[in-house]
């Protein structure tokens, strides 16, 4: 699961070359001023780097402008509310949403650019020998944290912003566990691959596992490789990106708009070509999709969906949000031996039967080991067999490397030092969820003793160097307490 991209941002354009896919026409635009005809309108365009100067917005209430637009006349100096919601949402508020952000540079245009082909050489590949998903979305319209809840519990408890400090130090329990507590007591393994701090650690369960000394369930990349290539597999393995959050995201590859690009697409394929040049390459399923689509644009209205019915513990107070519908449209493929070429899933939107979400890996999962689901939204989830559409496995095909620096019109190493940790700059929200993440870690595997020094340092910490420093020391005290 790689981070904060849109359907139409990565793929698009991918339909010049495959008209099923549900991508552009060309003509989709925003107005820069959604109340005013005669603002800017910024349309589709190619994409003119691959790293991103800012972080567009993409908590829950910058979903809402998104999808429906600011309401007229806002009062001075607070922000803009969204529109009520409305059935289709006009996707008309994305440009708007971006002049909003606290990093904004001036370019709205940038939400709007979507990247072609010979940008994304890795993932369009993919795309186009194996099954690429039309209609997949994210599974709430917000971001990071409780989209990615919902890959491991088919829930978020409630949560449609990121969480506060008080909730990362307490972490995250669910009413029915996740999917790693089902396929232990079905006497099934799991593992989970990550370098950098993992964002599963927020779960408690899984924050008690990620500093067991003794644990085989997280493994670095550099094992996945070499536990991978010798067919050494659990039968169900979820791999974390390096998000590199307190570097402001400029070494990571999990696709964040402030990573290069590039470094996501070696990442995929790393993974990739493990996996086909593995002895279990006829044996696996791998699923290839995004949290949240970041703020980018995509064209297609999020359709309502299953509320989860579980439990609504970390509930934002000021929303009345219910869970029944949707986040916007992300990039999804799944490979597979037994998956023939030029598989695209879902012709109408309109279609139960091609509608997906994050909670479908779940409930592919769980058809697969026969686990009971966790929430009402993964027991009403479409399953992802639907790309398995052959009956004799195929021999996986090589792609390429990611794109060279020609591919963009812009100057990718000015993007980066735009998007770079300035050193003594502020944390954003995001650093700051990773800085309280890594905390919530060190109390675990410290002495109470210095819990007080700990907490005192904490709180001290004010710039992304800092937090950056503070971070890696953590990860390699976990590293160092392995055996």
């Amino acid at each position: 699961m790689l981070e904060n991209r849109a359907f139409d941002h990565l793929f698009g354009y991918l339909n010049s070359l495959d008209p099923r896919i549900a991508g552009l026409a060309g003509s989709e635009s925003n107005l820069a001023d959604p109340h005013n005809p005669g603002s800017a309108r910024i349309q589709v365009s190619r994409a003119t780097s691959f790293v991103m100067p800012f972080d567009p917005g993409h908590e829950f209430h910058d979903v809402q402008l998104q999808l429906y637009g600011p309401m007229p006349n806002p009062a001075p100096n607070l922000p803009p509310p969204a529109n009520a919601p409305t059935s289709p949402a006009p996707m008309s508020g994305f440009v708007f949403s971006a002049t909003q952000a606290a990093e904004f540079p001036g370019d709205a245009n940038l939400v709007m650019q979507c990247f072609q082909p010979d940008q994304l050489p890795v993932l369009s590949t993919l795309a186009q020998q194996f099954a690429l998903f039309n209609f997949w979305y994210s599974s709430l319209p917000g971001p990071t944290w409780p989209n990615r809840f919902f890959v491991h519990a088919a829930t978020s408890g409630g949560l449609t912003d990121s969480p506060g400090t008080s909730q990362i130090m307490a972490g995250f329990d669910f009413k029915n566990g996740t999917i790693y507590d089902r396929l232990k007591s079905a006497g099934k393994n799991w593992r989970i691959y990550n370098d950098g701090m993992p964002q599963t650690a927020g779960i408690n369960s899984l924050r008690a596992e990620y500093v067991n000394p003794f644990t085989k369930n997280f493994q670095t990349m550099d094992n996945f490789q070499a536990q991978a290539g010798a067919g050494d597999l659990p039968e169900f393995t979820f791999i974390e990106p390096d998000y590199d959050t307190a570097n402001n995201y400029t070494g990571g590859n999990s696709m964040h708009p402030l990573n290069d690009i590039r470094k996501g697409e070696a990442l995929v394929k790393i993974v990739y070509d493990t996996l086909r040049q593995s002895p279990r390459w006829q044996d696996t399923m791998l699923i290839i999709t995004f949290d949240e689509h970041g703020g980018f644009y995509d064209h297609q209205p999020p359709p309502a969906t299953v509320p989860t019915g579980d439990d609504t513990t970390y509930a934002n107070i000021a929303y009345s949000f219910s869970f029944a519908q949707l986040g916007v449209r992300v990039p999804a493929i799944v490979v597979s031996a037994y998956t023939q070429q030029g598989t695209v899933i879902g012709s109408d939107a309109n279609e139960p039967s091609t509608i997906f979400d994050h909670s479908s890996v779940l409930a592919t999962v769980e058809k697969r080991f026969g686990l009971q689901p966790l929430t009402k939204r993964d027991a009403a989830a479409n399953t992802l067999d639907v790309a398995l559409n052959l009956d004799t496995a195929r021999v996986a095909p090589a792609v390429p490397d990611p794109a060279p620096d020609s591919a963009v019109v812009g100057l990718v190493a000015a993007a980066a030092t735009a998007a770079g940790a300035a050193g003594t700059a502020p944390l954003s929200q995001n650093q700051q969820n990773m800085l309280d993440l890594a905390l919530a870690v060190d109390l675990k595997v410290t002495d109470p003793k210095y819990h007080p020094a700990l907490v005192t340092s904490h709180q001290q910490i004010q710039t992304q160097a800092d937090a950056a420093t503070y971070i890696q020391q953590v990860q390699q005290r976990v590293q160092a307490r392995r055996r």
